[in-house]
């Protein structure tokens, strides 16, 4: 069996796999500031399965050893301090039971500083923000293999009033997941201060580019990471955009790929 036919198959089994889990799985996330304040969770008991609706909490993605058939479950952050930040995700079996969070402030940083606006598109991350004071700075992470990755930090502009955003994503074909983490200006109570996560399922259409011989440039149909190579098999030029300067290449025969797939061939001139 050939290489490329084996992560195929690879892919398209792990694709299934994630399929089945979204489909009988449900997470509701809450972020946060830990205050020294115990936030408390109602766990819905299902008599017809004789089942508790939560399956596990995780904090900032770390499980939590709790005792989950119980009505009531009680987070007390230990081992946390005081101010710091953090992600409650609550893990329940599917949607006809909902757990629900009594007293979410308990987590709600008071600040005057806040996320107001967050998307996510194949195109751009947009965030907007209220409150800023003094030059924090966003960084902007994306869930990778189970941890979080930093991808770009921003500058913030230090506006109190409305303040726009914005991130290009580089996107896995199928589910991704990205999140903001404002780091406030030093002197500041708390450190930083996390954004809702973003989801968003990324099944591209095939890319096109015309035109098939060029001199100066190859314009894409969408946004893409691409790789060319020439007739050696070499790669000679790499990189993400909607259009691609090719006056450094020399003339001749080349192939590209879009996102490692999809390839074509054109004429440099």
């Amino acid at each position: 069996m050939s290489r490329v036919l084996i992560l195929f198959l690879i892919s398209t089994l792990s694709l299934s796999a994630f399929a089945q889990e979204s489909a009988k799985v449900v997470r509701t996330n809450l972020a946060g500031v830990y205050q020294g304040k115990t936030l408390f969770i109602q766990n819905p008991y299902n008599r017809s399965t004789r089942t508790f609706c939560v399956e596990k909490i995780l904090i900032n993605n770390e499980p939590l050893i709790l005792n989950y058939k119980l009505s009531a479950l009680k987070l007390d952050f230990e081992g946390y301090d005081l101010f710091t930040p953090v992600n409650v995700t609550v893990v329940h079996a599917d949607t006809i039971c909902s757990p629900i969070i009594i007293n979410s402030e308990a987590i709600l940083f008071h600040t005057i500083f806040r996320f107001s606006t967050i998307s996510l598109s194949d195109s751009a991350l947009l965030w907007t923000t209220k409150g800023e004071r003094g030059i924090g700075q966003f960084v902007v992470e994306k869930l990778e293999n189970g941890f979080w990755h930093e991808k770009e930090i921003i500058e913030g502009n230090g506006v109190y009033e409305e303040a726009s955003y914005s991130h290009v994503p580089e996107l896995n074909e199928g589910a991704n997941k990205y999140r903001v983490r404002y780091k406030f200006p030093s002197g500041s109570r708390a450190n930083h201060l996390y954004s809702l996560e973003i989801d968003y399922d990324h099944y591209p259409e095939p890319v096109e580019f015309k035109p098939a011989s060029a001199k100066t440039r190859l314009y894409l149909s969408r946004m893409t990471p691409y790789e060319i190579y020439n007739d050696s098999s070499n790669l000679v030029l790499t990189g993400h955009g909607i259009e691609i300067d090719v006056t450094v290449l020399r003339q001749g025969r080349y192939i590209i790929f879009f996102d490692g797939k999809d390839p074509g061939t054109f004429i440099k001139e």
